[in-house]
């Protein structure tokens, strides 16, 4: 009965979503919410959205300005905010190519407004956003990011903004992207483009879009006194209804990456009485185009360092790896990072002086050190994990955020970054692991790497302890960290308040007393971390039993993967293989009254693994666990491995063994 009940509620529910969302129609009237929009209290089809995007409007149309052609962007958005979180909805921020208003190569945001509607005592009250409300950054030397705050929002506000775009790069439309990170009930994308530009259009995701595409005739402005141009084009429309939220979600980087997109890609411009351009580009046009750029490959030159390189007897290093290290703690003893990923790179000059610069910035100067000291090195260009996947089959440098350095070693290529503060050659951070990074050379054919195998977090410990009638148990515990987990520990102790509170911190999270803690090679960059501890934890006692978990240390504190269901995949951080040794000493006259059965759980391709065993001979017990993740990428049909996998290991690792008083 009970599989009857739950199968009947699951069928009403759908009943209700559906006949819920036949009901409220959008409104697409802008300055007009409806009294079903401001009455609103819950999306029936994500009761736990925080907010939703009630009507969302993307028109894209070619226009003329002084001879040249441009893209106008219109914006109107329309978010009811549902509880307490949505509030957030009220900062937005747009981001767009300002580039010091350069001729032709500059975008400009104009008509930017926002209202706030609430039901106040049963009327409708309308605040506008002023223009103390609105504030300008720039983001790197192009890219300039204008915030806003609506005011008077709160649950249950409906919130409208709207702007426009015009921009000069009228041969690249950027993705428009259908979903977002709260659920949207209605939204279209509308373009329509002259019969002189020629685009491939593709459409991507898991929820197909209504789709329109017809003739129609357009009427350009063709500039002052030249009067209008008649001409054909096509009209694109794309409407997505009921789309679900893309929210955060544990061991995944991007999950934007996963939603439902259309991409525009000019093939060909083709206008009577001119030459033809065509368009489609590849990576090699990209490198080129990155190579002449007096900000990428402009910054490849001299070293700038090269009397103090001479003066630390860099060149007297024999080891190659020590050697490279050596370059790079000389450049960082004289730059720190200032915490940007950027692609391009400020002017080593200006960077020194200062004191500080972007990786980019960094990455740049130590490439020409580098050189300088006989290496092969470039810059491998990449986009982050947390930007998404790089489109390899869209070439263009808008689809890269961050470059980092590859240098020969022997005949293979290490990796380096400027904004590594805590690790080692090979040792990039998780989301610089991507699957596809390409090194940039202007000599030399350009190639594709891949990153995320590049950097492993292992761990070898071993516990040996003593354990007391009275259930309190004595160990010393040895761990040698490497790779990112090395990084991580410097990074958690170079950024704690002082050693006492990382002590504190570290006894708090292994649920034990620290009585004393020694660390090596804990400061600045290396391979390797130690550590050595002596701790007491109590254990639980009864009468003439002790309940012992024989860890000590925590290898898996919770198993992140929570949902039942998911349809986005997995991605670990790195790579990771962690041992855990521990050998207890009983009690005399004490006896373990049994074990738990060995796990010997893998995926049938190997890449997860783990090991969980005991052995009890005479007063000792011993426990081993090995636990390898050696991919980071899991597809969604591959979910419900991962979960159950991590759900054994979580369990098994909880298990106490009991050990009682021999009769």
């Amino acid at each position: 009965m009970k599989t009857i009940r739950l199968t009947l509620s699951c069928i009403m529910l759908c009943l209700m979503t559906m006949a819920w969302a036949q009901t409220l129609e959008p409104n697409l009237k802008w300055g007009k919410p409806t009294e079903a929009e401001l009455s609103m209290t819950t999306y029936a089809p994500d009761p736990e959205a925080e907010a939703v995007v009630l009507c969302s409007q993307t028109d894209l149309r070619y226009d003329i300005t002084s001879g040249a052609f441009k893209l106008k962007l219109s914006t109107k958005k329309r978010i009811k905010v549902l509880k307490e979180e949505g509030k957030s909805a009220a900062n937005g921020g747009i981001t767009y190519i300002y580039n010091g208003h350069r001729l032709g190569q500059c975008e400009s945001l104009t008509k930017l407004k926002a209202n706030a509607y609430n039901l106040v005592d049963g009327k409708l009250v309308k605040t506008k956003m002023e223009g103390d409300m609105i504030h300008h950054e720039d983001v790197t030397k192009t890219m300039r990011l204008t915030k806003f705050t609506v005011p008077q929002v709160t649950v249950g506000t409906v919130i409208e903004v709207e702007y426009e775009i015009e921009s000069d790069f009228f041969s690249h439309i950027d993705d428009w992207w259908a979903q977002s990170e709260v659920p949207v009930m209605y939204t279209s994308f509308d373009v329509t483009v002259p019969e002189y530009f020629n685009f491939n259009v593709d459409e991507r995701g898991p929820y197909p879009l209504e789709k329109k595409i017809e003739e129609t005739n357009m009427t350009l402005a063709a500039g002052t006194g030249q009067g209008l141009l008649q001409c054909t084009g096509k009209h694109y429309r794309f409407v997505g209804r009921n789309l679900p939220a893309l929210r955060p979600k544990k061991l995944l980087y991007a999950p934007k990456s996963y939603g439902q997109r259309v991409s525009m890609e000019l093939r060909a411009i083709q206008i009577p009485g001119r030459m033809s351009q065509y368009f489609t580009s590849d990576w090699n046009d990209v490198d080129k185009q990155l190579m002449d750029d007096n900000e990428f490959g402009g910054r490849l030159g001299k070293n700038p360092l090269k009397a103090e390189m001479q003066e630390a007897g860099i060149a007297g290093i024999s080891d190659p790896t020590e050697r490279i290290m050596a370059i790079y703690r000389l450049l960082k003893d004289r730059v720190k990072w200032n915490e940007e990923y950027t692609l391009y790179a400020d002017d080593a000059g200006k960077v020194l002086k200062e004191r500080s610069g972007s990786n980019a910035s960094i990455n740049f100067i130590l490439i020409n050190m580098l050189r300088d000291a006989g290496f092969e090195a470039y810059p491998a260009v990449l986009r982050s994990r947390d930007k998404g996947f790089l489109t390899v089959t869209h070439a263009t440098v808008k689809e890269l955020s961050t470059c980092v350095v590859a240098v020969k070693v022997g005949d293979t290529f290490s990796f380096l970054d400027g904004s590594v503060e805590d690790g080692w050659l090979n040792v990039l951070p998780d989301h610089l692991l991507v699957d596809r990074a390409r090194i940039v050379s202007k000599d030399k054919p350009s190639q594709w790497v891949g990153l995320t195998e590049l950097s492993e977090a292992k761990t070898r410990s071993m516990v040996k302890a003593s354990l007391q009638p009275d259930g309190m148990l004595q160990a010393d515990v040895q761990t040698k960290m490497s790779g990112l987990e090395a990084a991580h520990l410097r990074h958690e102790f170079r950024t704690a308040t002082d050693s006492a509170t990382f002590v504190s911190e570290l006894a708090q999270e292994l649920n034990c007393e620290i009585e004393s803690m020694t660390l090596s090679h804990h400061h600045g960059l290396g391979q390797e971390v130690e550590r050595v501890m002596h701790v007491t934890k109590q254990c639980d006692a009864a009468g003439d039993m002790i309940y012992l978990n024989p860890w000590v240390l925590t290898v898996l504190s919770e198993n992140p993967l929570t949902e039942e269901e998911r349809t986005l995949p997995v991605e670990f951080p790195c790579i990771s293989s962690e041992s855990l040794t521990s050998v207890v000493e009983i009690p005399e006259g004490y006896v373990v009254e049994e074990l738990p059965q060995p796990l010997i759980i893998k995926s049938e391709d190997g890449t997860l693994s783990c090991v969980i065993a005991s052995a009890a001979n005479g007063n000792t017990l011993s426990s081993r666990c090995q636990l390898q993740v050696s991919k980071i990428f899991f597809a969604p049909s591959e979910y419900q491995f991962v979960k159950s996998f991590l759900d054994e290991v979580y369990k098994r690792l909880q298990d106490v063994i009991v050990i009682k008083k021999a009769s």
